[in-house]
């Protein structure tokens, strides 16, 4: 039977039918402000207070500015992080100071699972994975870093949230069209204009070994975090 992680998002677990399977990669697809980091932040907190612990990885955006970014909302909590249940790191930093580039893909991923098993993650975040696509370079070294560090984090029951970035307005997972493909898992942040204003949306296109639905729910992002809605109770249809 396939053992299901609760994100705590309001909403989005029921769309999953009662959450992600264990051990799965996931890409979370979305331009630019339709929500990606915060739920993906939200997801790692509510992860540390069911006991696991997680690691928001990032490429392009220092540990400071991330944390400030979030002390605003609820589910942040200084604790968590103070006890190292949640832990942010730079990758770029990282690499550098041990000497690797980039577009070495053994090396990346023996950096990452070490970052991993270092902080007991078995939760991770990469934000993003596109920033880290460019960096390698050619289809064949995305889909054999996206596959071998799925493959590896899976023996060790840790679920991977990879964030891509995608233009606004567009119905594309990826900017390189590979990394859709190798994911157990996509969801896709939108965004639509009604009367004047941009609203946001979230649709589950896949998530292998569950019954998920596949219908648009709006998503609002309060103090409280994002939370789900489906189309009919927020009045869209």
């Amino acid at each position: 039977m396939v053992e299901l992680i609760k994100t705590g998002v309001p909403g989005l677990d029921g769309i999953l039918g009662g959450g992600i399977p264990r051990g799965h990669t996931l890409l979370l697809a979305g331009s630019c402000g339709t929500g990606k980091t915060i739920l993906c932040e939200q997801f790692l907190f509510n992860g540390a207070r069911e006991g696991e612990a997680g690691i928001y990885i990032a490429l392009s955006e220092p540990k400071d500015k991330i944390v400030k970014n979030i002390e605003g909302f609820k589910f942040y909590d200084k604790k968590i992080l103070d006890d190292n249940m949640v832990s942010f790191v730079d990758i770029t930093t990282d690499a550098r100071l041990k000497g690797l580039e980039l577009q070495n893909v053994p090396g990346i991923i023996s950096l990452l699972r070490s970052l991993i098993e270092e902080n007991n993650a078995k939760r991770v975040v990469i934000d993003s994975i596109t920033h880290l696509a460019e960096a390698l370079g050619g289809e064949d070294k995305i889909r054999d870093f996206i596959f071998e560090l799925g493959l590896q984090l899976s023996y060790i029951d840790t679920t991977l949230v990879m964030i891509s970035e995608i233009p606004p307005q567009k119905f594309v997972y990826s900017v390189f069209g590979v990394e859709e493909f190798i994911a157990d898992g996509v969801i896709l942040l939108t965004e639509f204009e009604r009367k004047g204003d941009l609203i946001r949306a979230l649709q589950v296109i896949k998530m292998r070994g569950v019954d998920h639905s596949r219908s648009k729910h709006i998503v609002k992002i309060t103090d409280e975090g994002v939370n789900l809605i489906p189309l009919f109770k927020a009045g869209m249809v």
